[in-house]
């Protein structure tokens, strides 16, 4: 496996980037740094791609975690940059500041704030904050599994080209539930599974799958290979219902 690992770092398919990987981040965190203390993880990936024009992209992923016995406090941080044929810049990103009561207990009470912006979407703006709480159902020595459910505030700001900017203040509940486990002693794979909805309408909403394989190279470097789908059945300005991502990236945890 670990011959066959390194090979897949120089794969990386490009196409329209989702606006919620960080909620997959988020999980990923607190599946990966689980004991009490400091933990942090920078990753790094970088793609060259020619199809019909040359398109380089860049992106850069970090995170910095404090979890006591009782708690947990979570800051991550995105930023991604994607040049087309050498002439438009398109980037993205956003920070994301999440606090976990009572972490180990199976009821935890969680709150959480985020600003992110996205070029390529035509996302100017966007700012939230939230409180929920979250359930684990079932804990073994190597999966566990839970279930999340939160009430937000959403302010956003949306433009395209030179049309008219439209701005959105909703109240949302946003939903997750999440399975995460050791596959082997060197690979981790998490699954997260989303539902974002204004209660007036439910059943228009914005749905989000997220998986990550993340492969231990050493006990300081990891090779992560992650898919995020995501279905708004009502984009505020004309943008495709589904847009998708498949990446990797290398991994520094500290």
């Amino acid at each position: 496996m670990r011959i066959f690992v390194p090979s897949l770092l120089f794969v990386s398919l490009l196409f329209s980037a989702p606006v919620h990987a960080q909620l997959l981040n988020v999980e990923s965190v607190r599946a990966n740094a689980d004991s009490a203390g400091w933990h942090g993880e920078l990753e790094f990936d970088l793609s060259l791609n020619r199809y019909n024009e040359q398109v380089f992209e860049f992106t850069n992923e970090s995170n910095l975690s404090y979890f006591t016995e009782r708690n947990a406090y979570m800051l991550l941080n995105s930023l991604k940059f994607v040049n087309l044929d050498g002439n438009s810049l398109i980037s993205s990103g956003y920070v994301h500041l999440r606090s976990t009561l009572l972490r180990n207990e199976k009821l935890s009470p969680e709150f959480f704030t985020q600003y992110q912006y996205n070029n390529n979407l035509g996302l100017n703006h966007r700012a939230l904050g939230g409180a929920g709480i979250k359930y684990r159902f079932y804990r073994s020595d190597s999966w566990q599994a839970s279930i999340s459910t939160a009430l937000m505030y959403e302010f956003e700001e949306w433009q395209l080209a030179s049309e008219p900017s439209i701005e959105n203040e909703y109240v949302k509940t946003t939903s997750n539930i999440r399975l995460n486990g050791k596959i082997s002693d060197d690979a981790t794979f998490l699954l997260v599974g989303y539902y974002q909805a204004r209660p007036a309408q439910f059943f228009e909403a914005r749905s989000i799958l997220e998986s990550k394989l993340k492969m231990d190279l050493s006990k300081r470097i990891a090779l992560s290979i992650s898919f995020v789908a995501s279905y708004d059945a009502n984009p505020i300005i004309d943008i495709p219902q589904w847009t998708y991502e498949l990446s990797n990236g290398l991994v520094i945890k500290f």
